[in-house]
């Protein structure tokens, strides 16, 4: 039989014998006999061993032990990188004080908060489709009644204008019948979404019980991190479906003389739906903070923070004049430059200093952000229209204008939270569609820095960088004899940030408690007028514009 487990050693020796018990270490199937010998062996002694029917459980339940990069068994875990890493990528966390055997790092799985939360995320996930299903049913019910309460006025009116309404009811039915399947064809698609991710939550809550009751430590381990990433892409599915959800009326239009002037109207009605939508609520869950709660990092400390650099270049001049005021790292690597002072575009360079392209724009640049693998958001400072540009760098396309009738500077983007904008007189924090979510009246400088719970900005008047909340709670103030001028500023992935002093001609790094500093470079360094900067996580590398240059630096 095809699904027969056989023993692993004998197969070795290519013997085949069926198993009666898993090894969930070595991973393989044991006969009775090898399992003694299992048992006696020092190194094996301890292993885990579930019955072949409890195997069966978790069998099919996809959980990768195998790195991507190497194809080699994940045996250490990176608590700085918060990554599992086999013994080919050891080379990139020589420096990480923190790699500790991956076993250790699964301790306790079982009881762990990660595992709690996504049980209860699940659960929580799946009343909300079931409510909002039971919400859609009823909207659909409803819409079945109201299309029978107009099909009685009509029947009611026929009745009453024998052979001429005939001709008028069928056509009026047939209009009604169209347009009620092309509304009723939208609302059972919205419905199958719904019970399709209903069908897809289900089947990871049984994955992550039978993970639970029979998988071990490592295999739950990876097994609750990987089903929660789909779990949270479910979500995030559901919420972008529920943002606007269709709801129809159907009304009938009668003459208002049909009664009287039947012979001279050339039709009893016109039949016409009124759509409105709603947006359903999704209770929260605790997708994110399990999320959150997995990464067992510490965080480092600014004190072995060194800059080497990587490459230097010139910025392109021409008669419209220089200042770069923003820049980025595109996915790809290359680096976007904001020119406030020069014509309307973007600058592309490689990491290499090689100039690109230049992506047309609406005006004069100031700051810049990236969204996606195609897609960036751009400010325009001083701009009295206060648009934000949402363009396409695949095809040079802008996109979507995002209307805040305020002059935008300084902007950066959170996947879970939307833009965080600096604008006139405040910092704004809206949607992808320019809906303002929050508005926070701090006075700052020009620039913006986030992660994915915290805002970072300067005040040149009080020469301080803050750190405050999303919510606008204050986290944390540094105020430094070292800060003349603060400006532009930059976080990196421990949440120490990056700070350009206008004032003595630097950069400073503030520890992420906001408590000290160290200047990592200055006049002596080179540095003449620096202004735009930018860290990129997936890197570790620093971008820093100074004057006409732009210099890459690898973070040590």
């Amino acid at each position: 039989m095809s699904d027969l487990i056989l023993c692993g050693p004998c197969g070795y020796t290519e013997t085949e014998k069926n198993a009666e018990n898993w090894c969930t270490v070595c991973e393989e199937g044991l006969c009775a006999d090898c399992e003694k010998v299992h048992k006696s062996i020092k190194t094996s002694r301890d292993h885990r061993l579930i019955s072949i029917e409890d195997f069966r459980q978790i069998q099919n339940i996809s959980v990768s032990f195998n790195c991507k990069d190497h194809d080699r068994r994940l045996e250490l875990y990176c608590k700085t990188h918060d990554v599992a890493v086999c013994l080919g990528c050891i080379s990139r966390h020589r420096a990480c004080s923190d790699v500790i055997p991956l076993d250790k790092a699964a301790e306790n799985a079982k009881g762990s908060t990660a595992l709690a939360d996504l049980e209860e995320s699940l659960t929580r996930t799946l009343q909300n489709l079931q409510e909002i299903i039971t919400d859609r049913d009823s909207a659909l019910t409803n819409f079945e009644d109201h299309k029978q309460t107009i099909k009685n006025k009509i029947n009611n009116i026929r009745v009453s204008l024998v052979k001429k309404l005939e001709e008028f009811e069928h056509n009026l039915l047939l209009e009604l019948d169209t347009k009620h399947n092309n509304c009723k064809s939208e609302l059972n698609k919205l419905l199958n979404r719904l019970k399709k991710s209903e069908q897809n939550l289900g089947c990871l809550r049984e994955q992550t019980l039978q993970l639970k009751s029979f998988a071990s430590d490592i295999h739950l381990f990876f097994g609750t991190r990987q089903i929660n990433e789909a779990v949270n892409k479910e979500v995030e599915a559901v919420k972008e479906t529920i943002k606007s959800v269709p709801n129809y009326e159907i009304n009938l239009q009668l003459h208002t003389t049909i009664t009287t002037l039947m012979n001279e109207v050339g039709q009893l009605g016109n039949i016409f739906f009124k759509k409105t939508t709603t947006c359903l609520p999704f209770k929260g869950s605790n997708v994110e903070q399990a999320q959150i709660q997995l990464r067992v990092f510490d965080m480092k400390s600014i004190d072995h923070i060194y800059l080497r650099l990587k490459k230097r270049f010139k910025v392109k001049k021409d008669l419209w004049g220089l200042l770069i005021t923003g820049c980025t790292m595109l996915t790809n690597g290359n680096v976007l430059i904001a020119n406030f002072y020069g014509p309307s575009v973007l600058m592309e360079y490689s990491e290499e200093g090689e100039h690109i392209r230049d992506i047309p724009c609406s005006k004069p640049t100031f700051d810049v952000t990236v969204l996606d693998a195609e897609r960036i958001a751009v400010t325009y400072g001083n701009s009295s229209d206060g648009n934000i540009d949402i363009l396409n760098i695949k095809n040079n396309t802008n996109v979507q204008k995002v209307k805040l009738n305020s002059r935008c500077f300084g902007i950066s983007y959170q996947d879970n939270t939307g833009f965080i904008i600096r604008i006139q007189d405040c910092i704004v924090i809206t949607n992808i569609a320019g809906k303002v979510l929050k508005k926070l009246n701090f006075g700052c400088g020009s620039y913006i820095g986030t992660t994915r719970d915290r805002m970072y900005f300067t005040n040149g008047r009080d020469h301080t960088v803050n750190c405050i909340s999303m919510a606008g709670e204050k986290i944390w103030v540094c105020k430094e004899e070292s800060l003349v001028n603060p400006s532009g500023l930059t976080v990196d992935d421990h949440q120490n940030v990056f700070v350009i002093d206008q004032g003595s001609k630097s950069l400073i790094v503030i520890q992420h408690d906001g408590k000290s500093s160290r200047t990592l470079l200055s006049k002596t360094e080179g540095l003449i007028n620096p202004m735009a900067l930018h860290y990129n996580k997936g890197k570790q590398m620093l971008l820093l514009c100074d004057e006409d240059e732009c210099a890459l630096y690898n973070v040590m």
